[in-house]
């Protein structure tokens, strides 16, 4: 099913009112439009699925260490934080730089990884083609 309607605008000039709609063209503004649209929530959709793993991955990281037993999780949290706390202000401004850092690398890096298979999959919908 199309992504656009036609109204009586987008029909020829030279077509009476009483004549079937004829689709329009692929080059109209109506497609333009629908397609735009749609890779910009698609690209939404992989930006926010793409930082909600970046987020995931450092629970995943203190949960592998503790081997899923979650009160050696909490206790490790409870020990990086009262490191945190404790440390002067220039080392605290040190650490959060460093993992502002390592969190957009890891943002970068899992967004390329997952890049080709966005890119193919909006080429393919724009096609027309079924997944």
């Amino acid at each position: 099913m199309p992504l656009h309607l036609i109204s009586p605008f987008d029909r020829p000039l030279d077509t009476r009112p009483d004549e079937g709609f004829e689709t329009p063209s692929a080059n109209s503004w109506r497609q333009h439009a629908a397609d735009t649209c749609y890779i910009l929530v698609k690209a939404g959709g992989f930006l926010g699925s793409t930082y909600l793993m970046t987020l995931g991955l450092p629970l995943l990281f203190f949960l592998l260490i503790s081997g899923g037993n979650v009160d050696l999780l909490f206790a490790q949290v409870e020990n990086l934080a009262g490191r945190f706390l404790s440390a002067d202000p220039i080392r605290k401004a040190g650490f959060l730089e460093e993992l502002k850092f390592a969190a957009v690398g890891l943002a970068t890096l899992l967004a390329v990884w997952r890049l080709p298979r966005f890119l193919n999959e909006v080429a393919t919908r724009l096609q027309g083609e079924k997944l």
